[in-house]
């Protein structure tokens, strides 16, 4: 009896003795390698202030899922012009637009954004659609904007172009931004 005693005292001294964090311890904690994936959505983000059945041409669907290798990349932007510069009030005509993009996955969406001397907006879409040559990973895209009806003239500056990829990376330049690579911003209303 002394010696179950003796033998029950000693292990429960070793389990008292043993470091708490070992508990629970096992080879497949160590082996193989983990990820986890979360997604956060911010207050600026499109999805949480658009309508549930408006679709935002700048957001591609999403991918099945993500890997290692997924792109993190935003597009980039090779060249921008739009002719005409100037346009008459009385007799307003669309804009063209060309884009040159780039991006290793390729590219979903880009926007342009002008606004004009009295606040108004207007903006240009270059979607999959307005791949005018090359191709998603390296295209030119073309798009077509009216200004609004006004009898008003001014200048009509950019604001921002959008560059979205397939997997939803995006850049916002502004108009500084494309001023610095000696690109067009301003369109002029005479």
């Amino acid at each position: 009896m002394h010696s179950r005693i003796l033998a029950l005292a000693i292990l429960l001294l070793l389990a008292a003795a043993s470091p708490v964090f070992a508990y629970g311890k096992s080879v497949e904690d160590l082996v193989g390698s983990f990820s986890i994936e979360k997604t956060i959505k911010i207050g600026s983000s499109s999805e949480c202030f658009s309508s549930a059945g408006a679709a935002d041409p700048l957001t591609p669907p999403q991918s099945g899922g993500a890997s290692a290798l997924a792109d993190d990349q935003p597009p980039g932007l090779v060249g921008f012009a739009f002719l005409p510069q100037q346009i008459s009030a009385a007799t307003p005509e669309p804009i063209n637009l060309t884009a040159h993009l780039i991006d290793d996955q390729g590219v979903w969406a880009a926007e342009a954004a002008f606004s004009g001397p009295l606040g108004e907006e207007a903006t240009a879409l270059f979607s999959s659609q307005n791949l005018t040559s090359g191709n998603a990973k390296d295209g030119y895209y073309g798009a077509q904007m009216l200004l609004p009806p006004s009898n008003e003239t001014g200048e009509w500056h950019l604001q921002n172009l959008t560059l979205v990829d397939r997997e939803g990376n995006r850049r916002v330049l502004v108009e500084e931004d494309l001023q610095g690579l000696g690109l067009p911003t301003v369109i002029t209303v005479a």
